[in-house]
């Protein structure tokens, strides 16, 4: 009687042995939710970071008219200045 029960044992050990192997294969085989949670925070850091790239390079084609407007405006402060230092020199002349 021991023999047979130690041949069960042995009978179930070996087929839940398969049972675990055959449902951990079947389970790397499918996407699970970690993964797929995974693959949706991945499009959302690389979508983020596409936006982060269109914000910078608007904010550097804003600095650059910015940086264009104060050149203008220096020119044009410039001239004022020249014109108004020949008109002080024509009256100190007069």
């Amino acid at each position: 009687m021991k023999k047979s029960i130690l041949a069960s044992l042995k009978g179930i050990v070996s087929v839940a042995a398969v049972l675990v192997f055959v449902i951990a294969i079947s389970g790397c085989q499918k996407e699970g939710a970690m993964e797929k949670a995974g693959e949706k925070i991945d499009k959302a850091v690389e979508k983020a970071g596409e936006k982060v790239g269109e914000g910078a390079e608007a904010t550097k084609e804003a600095m650059e008219k910015a940086g264009e407007k104060v050149k203008e405006g220096t020119e044009k402060a410039v001239d004022a200045a020249k014109k108004g230092a020949e008109k002080v020199e024509e009256k100190v002349k007069k």
